[in-house]
């Protein structure tokens, strides 16, 4: 049994959650009635995507995540909050629920919600109806971000449209002056395009690989190339963000993090961005269909895999 100073204090604070709001504490007493606890520890799973909706969960104290049905993590709830509304909706479960700090929670099945709406039709009334205003928000904030994001949309496509203008000009400037430069004689056409050519900076591939031994085969097989190095996912990701690189050449088993999830992390930020896999005997079949955009086996010659990097490169026009 509660103490009752605990348990005002827990009425008080399940109040406060907006799809309780306006029940009486009599009424949410009798609720907590109903509910039993449960304790998980981080990384304990409370309901997984996809199943039956037949729990309302109350989070008292710690941290859960909200993932989705590929284990992404899209939200973080923290307490009080009431979470599992397809308990009152009907509606199968979208995503799966973990700790993420050490959380206690309280845990309605839908059979004791049924016999609660059933025996107090005014409370049920309430709540449904604070579920529809709950729903009526989130819709509102739904359209003012997707305006946001329209507008956001239209003044990157006319910025694009710029830069593309802007690019057109720069390619005449130079097919002019390479014109000019073979009319009068110092250079032929082609040789002057070569020397434009040989001006323009390296491609940069970034290497990730946790053996030292690797990197240094990866950077003999890439010379003429900017190679920037990783040791491990996180330091890869950040990377990117940090010298945008024109393509990621990765090994498989990686500390922490394995090749497949950091792609996985690659596409969510950056979707474009050529990923290449290095896999060892037996791997092969682990990064089949993942999505990589091309595989080479190890140990691996410097010439078939200049070529794999080179023709990603040319495909993105950056080589």
């Amino acid at each position: 049994m509660l103490q009752k100073s605990n348990e005002v204090a827990l009425v008080e604070a399940i109040k406060k959650i907006p799809l309780l709001n306006g029940i009486s504490p009599s009424r949410i007493r009798v609720l907590i009635s109903l509910c039993e606890g449960r304790t998980l520890q981080p990384g304990g799973v409370l309901c997984t995507a996809g199943g039956i909706s037949d729990e309302l969960y109350i989070l008292l104290v710690g941290e859960l995540g909200v993932f989705t049905a590929d284990d992404l993590q899209v939200a973080s709830l923290k307490a009080v909050s009431a979470l599992g509304v397809g308990a009152i909706t009907g509606q199968p479960r979208l995503a799966a629920l973990k700790a993420l700090k050490p959380s206690r929670v309280l845990v309605l099945r839908k059979i004791q919600l049924d016999r609660f709406f059933r025996a107090d039709p005014p409370s049920c009334s309430r709540i449904y109806r604070n579920f529809i205003h709950i729903l009526s928000e989130k819709v509102n904030n739904d359209n003012v971000r997707l305006r946001d994001l329209q507008g956001e949309q239209e003044q990157y496509h006319s910025r694009l449209a710029i830069l593309q203008r802007q690019l057109k000009v720069h390619q005449q400037r130079l097919h002019f002056t390479l014109e000019f430069i073979s009319r009068r004689g110092f250079l032929d056409y082609a040789q002057a395009r070569a020397q434009v050519d040989a001006q323009r900076p390296a491609a940069r591939v970034l290497a990730v690989a946790s053996d030292p031994q690797q990197h240094q085969e990866l950077r003999e097989a890439l010379t003429g190339f900017e190679v920037i190095e990783a040791e491990q996912g996180d330091q890869a990701l950040a990377a990117v963000k940090e010298a945008l690189p024109d393509l990621v050449l990765i090994t498989l088993s990686l500390p922490g993090m394995d090749g497949v999830a950091l792609l996985e992390q690659l596409r969510a930020h950056q979707p474009q961005l050529p990923v290449v896999v290095l896999v060892g005997e037996g791997e092969a079949e682990a990064v089949e269909g993942k999505g990589f955009d091309g595989v080479v086996g190890q140990p691996f010659e410097a010439g078939a895999l200049r070529s794999v990097v080179v023709g990603l490169l040319e495909r993105a026009g950056l080589a």
